[in-house]
């Protein structure tokens, strides 16, 4: 009950005003919603994912504002971390095991994104919902088993509509569900089967896939991130440079050049990328040079494709590398010390930006829905210097936990520990894997939603340690006391 107050309290005490906060990312989403709401279906600009705007057009079409956003994303803030708090209780069934939820539940780096207008704070929530959820599965059986694995993939479904980076979410979460659903009786098929289906429509049908692009950004944006993101290997590579080449035509000398300068911009700014891609993602003269006779969207995101993937067949040991070096990042990391500012940066630039898109829209902007000051976060942002080594310190126990799940795994030991570690694990991977093979995971935020279900590894390790130091220290007692019980017995029968 102790810990379960504190939990409680925690929650409480990190409530700030439900300030809207404006950032980079805030007037794609904005615009996208609107488009929606206008258009009754999914519409995109600026490269952004269908399914925060679709959340953001249905709270404008019920009489909302960017007020009535932040309120909604606040509480399913709270509704994520009693949903961990139970996951964890029922995993371990021990108290101790919620402490590592408390310290999610104090990260600066999860709570800023409660008040800012962006997906990151609904695909934490779904995301890590899924994990739950998959995690209490393996805990119980029966029906409710069966009910809890299809919610669990509908969240993942949800999670990659948010965010197209988490598309091997729900694949995961398929996999791991069909694995816990056996025996496959009937009526358990029948509800996988359903879940699944339902899954996979509403990812065609809300996902990128399924959304229209009303802008040359949005058409290009993922093959051109790919393509910009490893602009290393495509200008290392014969085959990528004859691509871009025979695309340019008389312009081709221009964009080698272009190129080059882009990718000599900001060395150093993202360390394992080892190259700044910003700097060619945001060159819109390279998407004319690549779009050929035709100059339209379609036809540039059509080069990006070839040349990155003319560049991956060419250097593939290259790709493979960076891949690894990524994972092993977000390894390392997956607990960044980001966000532990005292108050929310706000994009001041963007505010009347998105200001002038609402009223384009024909909707009232309230002096409250474009706050301009910054925001408390609160909590631990007000100590960054001991916020940082705490979660420094935390990232290390992933870490720690991750090897003790392997070695555990791998000796066959532990089973019901290697299970239940293992989904989460799974989830975890799944949710930067495609990050790691896209983009960059050097801009610590990126990690950012994987952090609660990094709690969850940490409540079962610590656990699972706990009770075996226990195991391992009452082995020499129970042998003393064998001892002294044969001893009397021995000494009866030699005299």
């Amino acid at each position: 009950m102790l810990v379960w107050a504190t939990l409680l309290v925690t929650i409480l005490m990190s409530f700030k005003q439900a300030v809207p906060v404006i950032w980079g990312d805030t007037p794609s989403f904005v615009e996208s919603a609107l488009r929606t709401l206008e258009a009754g279906r999914p519409i995109v600009t600026g490269g952004r994912d269908p399914g925060y705007p679709t959340f953001l057009a249905v709270t404008f079409a019920l009489g909302g504002d960017l007020g009535t956003v932040v309120r909604l994303q606040q509480a399913a803030w709270v509704v994520l971390m009693l949903a961990l708090a139970m996951a964890a209780q029922a995993a371990t069934r021990n108290a101790g095991g919620l402490v590592p939820v408390i310290l999610v539940a104090t990260y600066p780096g999860l709570l800023l994104f409660r008040n800012v207008i962006t997906a990151d704070l609904l695909f934490a929530v779904f995301l890590n919902l899924a994990t739950a959820g998959l995690l209490v599965a393996a805990c119980i059986d029966g029906a409710a088993r069966c009910w809890l694995l299809a919610a669990s993939i509908l969240c993942a479904a949800f999670a990659a509509c948010l965010r197209s980076q988490g598309l091997l979410v729900p694949i995961g979460a398929i996999l791991i569900g069909v694995y816990l659903a056996r025996p496959a009786m009937p009526a358990r098929r029948a509800v996988m089967a359903a879940s699944v289906a339902t899954a996979l429509a509403l990812m065609l049908a809300g996902s990128r896939f399924g959304a229209s692009n009303s802008d040359q950004a949005s058409a290009v944006f993922v093959p051109k991130t790919l393509f910009c993101n490893h602009l290393n290997m495509v200008l290392a590579s014969d085959a990528a440079r004859r691509e871009i080449v025979a695309q340019a035509a008389d312009r081709a000398d221009a964009t080698m050049a272009r190129l080059a300068a882009d990718f000599a911009a900001e060395p150093g700014r993202w360390p394992v990328l080892g190259f700044f891609g910003d700097a060619c993602l945001f060159d819109t003269e390279l998407d004319r040079d690549l779009a050929g006779k035709t100059g339209d969207a379609l036809s540039a995101a059509a080069a990006y494709w070839r040349i990155f993937l003319a560049a991956v067949r060419d250097r593939p040991l290259a790709y493979a590398g960076k891949f690894v070096r990524q994972m092993a990042y977000g390894l390392s990391s997956a607990w960044p010390p980001y966000g532990l500012e005292p108050a929310i940066p706000i994009s001041t630039d963007d505010v009347p930006h998105v200001s002038e898109i609402m009223m384009r829209h024909g909707r009232a902007v309230q002096p409250i829905d474009l706050q301009g000051g910054p925001v408390r976060i609160g909590l631990l942002s007000d100590f960054p210097g001991m916020s940082a080594y705490l979660f420094k310190a935390l990232s290390v126990a992933f870490v720690i936990a991750v090897i003790f799940w392997t070695v555990a795994a791998v000796r066959r030991r532990r089973p019901a520990f290697v299970t239940r570690a293992g989904i989460v694990i799974a989830m975890w991977a799944a949710s930067i894997a495609t990050a790691a093979a896209a983009h960059t995971l050097d801009v610590s935020r990126y990690l950012v939603p994987a952090v609660p279900m990094v709690g969850l590894t940490l409540s079962l390790c610590a656990v699972e340690l706990t009770e075996t130091i226990r195991a391992h220290r009452a082995v020499p007692s129970a042998t003393v006391r064998r001892a002294m019980r044969s001893g009397p017995r021995s000494g009866s029968s030699v005299s």
